[in-house]
């Protein structure tokens, strides 16, 4: 893991470089609400067929984190945002090695 952090840290400093602090609005709230009940929906039938994949995972907690305005709420659906995603990036890494 500790590659993928190095990468994920070197994408950071870029985009701080680029842009510079970034503080934008979430943006998030209860207007996604039934987004992110709609991507739950489709991941669980999905995984019912043995078919899920890391995008119905990651699509149903990105939707979930855009369903949240509690600030706190939200960095927790925000972790679990990047846990997948580098859950996803591990399996890439793993698929390509020879």
């Amino acid at each position: 893991m500790s590659a993928i952090y190095a990468d994920i840290r070197d994408e950071r400093i870029r985009q701080d470089d680029k842009w510079g602090e970034q503080n934008h609005a979430d943006g998030t709230g209860p207007g996604y609400q039934k987004h992110a009940h709609a991507a739950r929906r489709r991941c669980k039938a999905a995984a019912e067929f043995g078919l899920v994949s890391f995008k119905d995972i990651l699509e149903e907690k990105v939707y979930e984190a855009f369903a949240e305005s509690d600030p706190a709420k939200l960095r927790a659906e925000l972790i679990q945002v990047a846990a997948v995603a580098v859950a996803w990036v591990e399996k890439l890494d793993r698929e390509a090695r020879p």
